[in-house]
């Protein structure tokens, strides 16, 4: 399978190419302009807000990781049109709505978007919190960036002809976060998870491998 993931100069993205390349062929999609290092030379600088560019980054592509939302203020710096929090949500929240349009048109089946376990730090702490809770984003632009990117996907999967799911993961490898074997894990479960019986083409997930998001009896 060929995969085009996006966040591949920060760390979730950049480990994904890492360990996926292994068994698919990857397409490496940053915001940096210099190749990062241990991502391979497929690697591609994109502005995901520019539909020429991202049309161009995902052509022959089997579906998408979209691991950019997971860090969103991550190697963007260069990209905003200003330092403003504002600018860092339009360049999430349109990259995002530029990719899943992209890929609909490519007849690309289904994107994976990884977001944000922080969502819900503003829920109390003795409530078990699973993928079905409203999120609570903070009135910060790290925190309403990757809600809006879930908010674009989960309606353009609604109306169009095109699937999403929504993977939302901690801090890579934190005590308190998601190991990178879980989140490979859930990863190429959610490439090939069969959705054709959920009646619906969006489909959330926790993935926490410790801390209070993770399920009882793994913390």
């Amino acid at each position: 399978m060929k995969l085009a993931i996006t966040g591949a100069d920060c760390s979730m993205g950049a480990m994904l190419c890492r360990r996926l390349a292994g068994q698919h062929e990857v397409v490496p999609i940053g915001s940096a302009d210099q190749t990062p290092e241990d991502v391979g030379p497929a690697y591609r600088s994109v502005d995901l807000k520019t539909p020429a560019e991202t049309d161009a980054a995902i052509l022959g592509v089997d579906m998408v990781i979209h691991a950019q939302p997971h860090d969103p203020a991550c190697g963007l710096t260069g990209r905003l049109t200003d330092g403003s929090e504002a600018g860092l949500i339009e360049q999430v929240s349109r990259g995002t709505y530029v990719l899943m349009q992209a890929a609909k048109q490519a007849g690309i089946g289904r994107v994976v978007l990884i977001s944000q376990l922080r969502l819900y730090d503003a829920v109390p702490e003795p409530y078990l919190v699973t993928a079905g809770w409203q999120p609570r984003p903070r009135a910060q632009a790290e925190s309403l960036a990757p809600y809006m990117a879930e908010l674009v996907c989960r309606e353009i999967a609604r109306v169009g002809h095109i699937e999403a799911v929504n993977l939302r993961m901690g801090e890579l490898d934190a005590v308190e976060g998601t190991s990178a074997d879980d989140a490979v894990s859930a990863v190429q479960q959610a490439l090939l998870m069969d959705m054709s019986e959920m009646g619906y083409n969006w489909h959330e997930q926790h993935v926490a491998t410790g801390g209070r998001f993770a399920a009882p009896g793994k913390s």
